[in-house]
């Protein structure tokens, strides 16, 4: 099973938008909150650029990037997917968490719901524009990660394990705003995989050894496979971005 991704090189303009928008949304948030949205933007952000740059060491992630018509480096790359990608859960996922503990949750959630759907949405559509707009479907970057290698289900099975015992070791006053935030970041990746495949860029494949292709499995198996990917590979590989501040005390 796959977890796959339908892009072009031209996502790298709308991405830069997102990046953008991100970073003035957290400003607001430590005017407003206080440094703890730094530090778990900063987090989130380094933690994807270790991420980004195994899955393109190892090929995982693959093409080119243009920033409104010029090729980008691939540290440059690196970075602009990893600062647009990380906070962008990360951020509005401690918001819920501190908006939870202050009993704003209603409130907190459809502020939430309607920054994060409307960002997915934009991200998925431009994707879905460009594609439209290639004329050789050569030019059309789609990005397979594996979910289910016996090895790197191994390795994820063991991170994930030194995850989430590092989230049940945070002590019990504050371990519910650890776990109120790992479960919204949860469901607002689940959100974005929602938006994401309605549009067709974001969905499951199986891959069938007889008829040498790539399948798509029914909506069942998409729901399935897209909740695993952001419950379980997603969430907790991530999780790092919340627990490594709070054990080296940055957040207040």
């Amino acid at each position: 099973m796959f977890s796959v991704r339908k892009t072009t090189k031209f996502h790298g303009t709308t991405s830069f938008y997102l990046l953008v928008f991100i970073f003035i949304v957290t400003t607001a948030l430590i005017y407003e909150y206080g440094r703890n949205y730094l530090v778990i933007y900063l987090s989130s952000g380094l933690l994807h650029v270790i991420i980004e740059t195994g899955l393109t060491v190892s090929g995982i992630r693959k093409g080119e990037t243009f920033l409104f018509g010029k090729k980008l480096s691939k540290l440059s790359e690196i970075f602009l997917r990893s600062f647009m990608e990380g906070p962008a859960f990360c951020v509005p996922a401690f918001f819920l968490a501190d908006q939870y503990r202050m009993g704003n949750l209603m409130y907190a959630s459809f502020l939430t719901i309607v920054v994060v759907g409307g960002a997915s949405f934009l991200l998925g559509w431009s994707d879905k524009k460009n594609i439209a707009k290639v004329v050789s479907e050569n030019s059309i970057i789609i990005v397979r990660r594996a979910m289910m290698n016996p090895k790197a289900s191994m390795l994820l099975a063991l991170l994930n394990t030194i995850c989430i015992s590092m989230i049940f070791l945070i002590p019990s006053a504050a371990r519910e705003h650890a776990f109120t935030y790992v479960f919204s970041y949860a469901l607002l990746v689940l959100f974005f995989y929602f938006i994401n495949y309605n549009l067709g860029v974001r969905y499951i494949e199986q891959f069938d050894p007889i008829k040498n292709e790539y399948l798509r499995p029914g909506v069942l198996m998409q729901a399935a496979g897209l909740t695993y990917d952001s419950a379980y590979e997603m969430t907790l590989l991530i999780s790092p971005a919340y627990w490594v501040p709070f054990y080296f005390g940055l957040f207040n």
